[in-house]
């Protein structure tokens, strides 16, 4: 899974898809389709950071790593790709906001553990030197490589997929 086409409007609405479907998996809740907040039994807003969404069709750039620097809130830009086989794919860029700074990482994929935490994980297309994994977690922040094995890393990312483009969502994890 390499190569990738970006497929316009049904890669937005797929986008658009991911965004609604990551809101219900997490402690967050979809206010429009730009934010995700703390939702009714996350902790006060103080302790659980916002996020900004970006769906789109286009990769999240350097330049929108500035903005969300003077912000100071982290932030994702979600698309939804085609593989050649026409296969969707929930890819992410992070914009990681920290210190007054915005760090960029692209080519992001969702990965679930058995425990039914989400993160996103580096992809095969990712730039390389790039070991960073963040989870969803009150906020998003930087973790360590949540899986063991190549067995592990590819069955945390077919149920991440699965759930994230899921027509219908209705549990939330942990």
């Amino acid at each position: 899974m390499t190569h990738k086409k970006v497929k316009g409007a049904s890669s937005y609405d797929g986008a658009l898809l991911i965004c609604q479907n990551l809101a219900k998996l997490t402690a967050y809740e979809l206010v429009g389709d730009q934010i995700l907040m703390p939702g009714d039994g996350a902790s006060s807003p103080t302790t659980a950071l916002s996020l900004v969404l970006m769906p789109g069709v286009s990769l999240a750039s350097s330049e929108m790593a500035k903005g969300i620097a003077m912000l100071g809130t982290s932030a994702l830009g979600v698309r939804c790709l085609l593989s050649d086989g026409s296969e969707r794919i929930a890819d992410f860029t992070v914009l990681f906001a920290e210190e007054g700074r915005a760090e960029r990482f692209a080519f992001m994929r969702p990965w679930l553990s058995p425990d039914g935490d989400l993160y996103l994980i580096p992809s095969e297309d990712a730039e390389a030197g790039n070991v960073t994994s963040f989870k969803f977690d009150r906020g998003l922040r930087k973790a360590k490589q949540p899986w063991f094995d190549q067995a592990d890393r590819k069955r945390g990312l077919d149920e991440a997929f699965a759930l994230l483009l899921a027509d219908e969502t209705s549990d939330r994890l942990g």
